[in-house]
């Protein structure tokens, strides 16, 4: 029995004019979790059989009954059909079927309705954007746990507490995912959850923008063209996370240009602007969050943060511009939670990098390595010239570009590397079913100068041989993996952790380093 609170099935299926006969209803009264992914049934769930966009749930009810499910709420295509039972045998077993129309786009209203609407008890806030999105979550769940309020994540990295998070299949789950951690965050007493929202679940409402009560915009590059097709289809499903009403508060990235574009139209929604490059214009409005005089140094960064409440030195150990956006991001929350500035900036010298983010590695006399998970023209450009400030000697990048998905960017990540890199060393980056020697070629295409460009597809090779070339002043960029524990490869996944790679290469070193010291010592005896 599932000991997450929810409503009866039959009073839910009610609201969606499906009315249980009464000779049936003992059949739902041992209901649990509302599920459309067979991986995750338990016992007594309801499997949700949803037509979807690449696979028809319906024909997984066989698979479904056999993890001990009786109740099936199967998608139809008519809408006459809606609310028919239909009483059957699967697998040796009594099993209804219900039929419900449009069941997919009514999902997240069922969940609602079954859940109660876990997320009333806590305060829900949603980033998008196509870059920062992690960082943003991350630092926003450090900086409320630091001011006595407690957060979970939601996002790339997984779901839970900051420093304890399960992985998830996507970004953001589906519906009946989603409402079952709402539910868990809801019985744990959280008090906040801050959750990364991609435009994929957005166009495929996967998830309601009503259920965020402080929705945070980063940017927009070239992303997901694959999906979207067009830059003008991609922002409108970034922006379908605002409501547009007053129950919604909006945090915008004044320095970007789709910020500039939504606020010429701007509905009743109140908004806070944060801002780094335009800082001014910034504090035209009447809530703002501006970083000035900043100043780059060899642990981090350091500005003068300036509100609509006031100003105070800030001191970051994060490295980066585009740290800076995304801390401003977050700082503008906890303002909006009417926290003090001078406690915010006491819980911003406290953060730590986050895994696979801008994440530095280093030893005496060895360069500076860098694991981020840029993967986007824009975010590879972004690390390099966050990288170039703590750079005393050459930038080296080691990068690839992903299989099955948006080809255009490539070329483009090829100039974006050679422009602002002195050496480039093109590697796999989850190639999929694509040729690894094409996706190459591909990124060489927008390299004016290839030759100078070193090809070596087994990534931990050309991580290591980087590594082991880059001087003691040099950076070493190592972008598209970040966090990520694998390479996909044709059909096969293969285990591979940058970021382990990266220690054990320093833990080596450093192991060296005391062998000869030691044996210097010896000599001199």
């Amino acid at each position: 029995m599932s000991n997450l609170q929810h409503d009866s099935l039959i009073n839910t299926l009610a609201h969606f004019n499906i009315n249980i006969a009464e000779q049936d209803k003992a059949l739902f009264a041992h209901s649990n979790e509302l599920v459309n992914d067979t991986r995750k049934l338990k016992e007594n769930d309801v499997f949700c059989a949803i037509i979807g966009e690449h696979q028809d749930g319906r024909e997984y009810i066989e698979q479904a009954v056999k993890s001990g499910i009786t109740i099936v709420l199967s998608e139809c295509v008519k809408a006459q059909q809606h609310g028919e039972l239909i009483r059957t045998r699967i697998a040796n077993k009594s099993v209804v079927i219900i039929q419900f129309y449009q069941l997919n786009q009514q999902l997240f209203d069922l969940c609602q309705r079954y859940y109660q609407q876990p997320q009333k008890s806590f305060s829900v806030i949603g980033v998008t954007g196509t870059n920062g999105k992690t960082s943003t979550c991350q630092i926003i769940a450090k900086l409320l746990e630091a001011n006595d309020e407690s957060c979970a994540i939601m996002g790339t990295l997984g779901v839970g507490k900051v420093d304890h998070l399960t992985a998830l299949n996507n970004t953001t789950p589906g519906a009946t995912e989603l409402h079952h951690y709402l539910a868990q965050f809801n019985q744990n007493g959280e008090q906040n959850l801050a959750m990364e929202v991609s435009s994929h679940a957005l166009s495929q409402r996967r998830i309601n923008s009503d259920i965020i009560d402080i929705a945070i915009f980063t940017n927009l590059s070239r992303d997901h063209l694959d999906y979207h097709q067009t830059m003008a289809a991609y922002s409108a499903a970034k922006k379908t996370i605002f409501t547009g009403d007053t129950a919604q508060i909006a945090i915008l990235n004044n320095d970007d240009e789709q910020t500039q574009e939504w606020l010429n139209d701007w509905q009743q929604q109140s908004y806070c602007l944060y801002a780094r490059i335009n800082t001014e214009a910034a504090k035209q409005h009447s809530h703002y969050v501006v970083a000035e005089n900043i100043q780059h140094h060899s642990t981090g960064v350091s500005f003068q943060l300036q509100t609509h409440l006031g100003s105070e030195h800030i001191n970051s150990p994060l490295l980066g511009d585009f740290n800076i956006d995304n801390l401003l991001a977050a700082i503008a929350v906890l303002i909006i939670k009417n926290k003090s500035l001078a406690m915010i900036a006491k819980a911003v010298t406290q953060l730590t990098a986050i895994a696979g983010r801008m994440e530095a590695f280093s030893a005496k006399n060895k360069p500076t390595a860098v694991v981020d998970y840029a993967h986007t023209p824009d975010a590879l450009e972004n690390a390099l010239l966050a990288c170039r400030e703590h750079c005393q000697g050459e930038m080296w990048v080691v990068f690839g570009c992903g299989g099955d998905r948006d080809t255009g960017k490539r070329a483009i990540m090829g100039a974006v590397a050679e422009k602002n890199a002195e050496h480039l060393i093109i590697t796999n980056d989850n190639p999929r079913s694509e040729a690894p020697e094409l996706i190459a070629t591909d990124i060489l295409a927008g390299c004016k100068r290839p030759e100078k460009t070193l090809v070596m597809l087994d990534r931990k090779q050309a991580v290591l041989t980087t590594l082991a070339k880059a001087k003691a002043d040099d950076v070493v960029l190592l972008a598209g993996k970040g966090h990520e524990n694998n390479i996909i490869i044709a059909d096969k996944i293969i285990a591979y952790s940058e970021r382990a790679t990266v220690a054990e290469f320093y833990a080596a070193m450093h192991q060296t380093d005391l062998q000869n010291n030691n044996n210097q010592n010896e000599v001199r005896l």
